[in-house]
């Protein structure tokens, strides 16, 4: 057991979907967006080596990823890209893991890759290639992304889950629910970013305002 918070010990997963460079990198990818937060580590092209969190995975951030390195016999300063699931998805999850992986970043002298919920979803299943990606956004709504012919849009939308549905069956194309994917995201991230140009300054997608926001506006109640 990973000590102090009861996840397995971590080990090689089957590889991602999305190819992993050959390149010499050592990466990690941290996944606190969506309903199965997950690490990924993989070491000079290795089949990742992963880890499933808690449900509220970003308190258990630091001593998971000490873990993880530990296990594979690396330590931070030897990390050379730090990939995060930037949204849109839990609103806490989201803002901890961004904040934990810059401040890892710094640290550890590594690029930062923030990679959209959606895109690392698409990767980690791609098939059937046409498909309605969808994310639970509470009060009743999902985050939705199309994607036709193994091309994802270029952009969510936020609608009601009943339409999302409705319109997946006018389109006659099956739903992919994020809040029902049976794999973890992490080692599919960790395949995208080890190919992605590195963006430091990319924010987070939370898909909607923080619920304050929603009902009294950017000012707050005031």
């Amino acid at each position: 057991m990973l000590a102090g918070w009861g996840a397995p010990d971590a080990e090689p997963s089957c590889p991602a979907p999305a190819t992993i460079s050959a390149t010499p990198m050592r990466l990690l990818a941290i996944d606190t967006a969506t309903p199965r937060p997950s690490l990924a580590l993989v070491v000079d092209g290795s089949e990742p080596w992963t880890v499933e969190l808690p449900q509220k995975g970003a308190e258990a951030l630091a001593p998971a990823i000490s873990s993880l390195l530990v296990s594979a016999g690396a330590s931070p300063r030897d990390l050379d890209r730090i990939a995060v699931v930037s949204g849109p998805g839990s609103f806490t999850g989201l803002r901890s893991s961004l904040a934990f992986a810059r401040g890892l970043a710094r640290a550890a002298g590594a690029l930062l890759v923030p990679l959209p919920t959606f895109e690392v979803v698409s990767a980690a299943v791609p098939e059937p290639p046409d498909a309605d990606l969808l994310l639970d956004a509470l009060r009743g709504e999902v985050h939705r992304r199309r994607r036709r012919k193994g091309h994802l849009a270029p952009a969510e939308d936020r609608v009601a889950r009943s339409e999302a549905l409705e319109d997946a069956v006018r389109d006659g194309v099956p739903v992919l629910d994020v809040d029902a994917v049976a794999v973890l995201l992490a080692p599919a991230a960790a395949g995208l970013a080890a190919n992605a140009a590195p963006d430091g300054t990319a924010g987070l997608l939370y898909g909607r305002p923080p619920a304050a926001e929603e009902r009294f506006g950017p000012g707050g109640a005031g």
